[in-house]
């Protein structure tokens, strides 16, 4: 996106503004993506550019020590932020299994910034020459446009351009985590946050895996779940709460998660609400009603996710990507829809470990006066 090599970074902006275009590329350990949004008259200009900043990046030099510099801040700016602090602390942790230089160890900042600085222009270039290209790929569009004219385009714009080095998936296998807690000062900020954390041996087709998106939602994935509804409505400790159950397809280290905003002085409060909540859920589980008004809020949750074009996009390609189709997306909101509350709450037993959760809090402590 920073040039290509035709076009500034400046003119790449000007022709998306042209063609009413919205055009990103992410990334990550297993894969890159390109997102487009546009118009179904500028489709084929913004394929165009799209093939271009893919296939003919310049990468400037001046670009690339910018990009260097802006990393190298946000490190920076982030070893006094309470949420990068923890966020860093909770990553380390969860992977402390990895060595550095392992695609999957968590830096410290001081290791991040030295291998931002470390990195040069020519070790990028060959990294993209290696590994980029559509030889494993999936091009999905949505919306209005006419199939035979796209699919035609996408072929002669990326048909031919293979990747060197053949794919393979980067696995995280489950390990046990031992249980820890840990306080991170943050002085003068006026936020605390705290984590829970485990890791969970799951996958997306474990027999578990719905009844645990049903577990989490009712525990803490919406603003009328038991985390939320106690801890910030009912006893005011919190600014936001919430959990969040991530769990991978084809690899089996699934993740729960519980995060909290707060006043610093709340913060021992809100760690202690937390693990009372999560032992009483699992002591007495769910009820009926819960369950009943939890399936018809998470079943319209998931129908409007896929009435978005953007998400439905996503949603397609990561079907292809797995070999499955909205089948599988069905199949799911009738197994979600037929659970019971004993199925739920015998999960959640089955998943969670109160004893083997992690804690980690960042906040200003010390002038709070409390963790001391």
């Amino acid at each position: 996106m920073r040039g290509t090599k035709s076009k500034s970074r400046q003119q790449i902006q000007d022709e998306m503004d042209r063609l009413k275009a919205q055009i990103s590329v992410t990334g990550g350990v297993n894969n890159a993506t390109i997102h487009i949004t546009t118009t179904e008259a500028n489709l084929a200009g913004a394929l165009k550019l799209a093939a271009e900043i893919l296939r003919e990046p310049a990468f400037p030099d001046t670009e690339f020590e910018q990009v260097r510099k802006q990393r190298v801040a946000g490190i920076e700016q982030g070893r006094s932020d309470p949420q990068a602090l923890a966020g860093r602390a909770l990553g380390r942790t969860l992977n402390s299994m990895y060595p550095r230089g392992d695609l999957r160890y968590v830096g410290t900042a001081d290791e991040d910034i030295e291998d931002m600085n470390k990195v040069t222009l020519d070790e990028v270039k060959k990294f993209y020459q290696q590994f980029y290209g559509v030889s494993e790929g999936e091009f999905t569009v949505v919306g209005q446009f006419d199939k035979t004219a796209v699919l035609k385009q996408a072929e002669e714009l990326f048909g031919n351009w293979k990747t060197t080095m053949k794919y393979g998936r980067i696995l995280t296998p489950y390990r046990k985590i031992a249980p820890s807690n840990q306080t991170i000062e943050t002085p003068d900020k006026e936020n605390a946050i705290s984590f829970a954390a485990e890791l969970v041996k799951m996958t997306d087709e474990d027999a578990d895996y719905p009844a645990m998106i049903m577990a989490n939602y009712l525990l803490g994935g919406s603003i009328t779940a038991r985390l939320p509804d106690r801890i910030r409505h009912k006893e005011g400790l919190s600014y936001s709460v919430f959990s969040r159950f991530s769990v991978p397809t084809k690899d089996d280290s699934a993740q729960f998660m519980a995060y909290a905003i707060s006043n610093p002085t709340n913060a021992p409060k809100v760690e202690v609400s937390i693990k009372d909540e999560i032992g009483l859920t699992l002591k007495s589980g769910f009820t009926a009603d819960e369950l009943a008004a939890a399936k018809k809020a998470l079943l319209e949750e998931r129908v409007l996710r896929r009435s978005q074009d953007g998400s439905l996009a996503s949603l397609l390609a990561n079907n292809e990507r797995w070999a499955r189709t909205m089948q599988w997306d069905q199949d799911l909101d009738n197994k979600l829809s037929a659970l019971t509350p004993e199925q739920v709450s015998d999960a959640l037993r089955r998943a969670l470990d109160p004893a083997a959760l992690i804690y980690i809090k960042a906040g200003d402590f010390k002038k709070a006066k409390v963790y001391q």
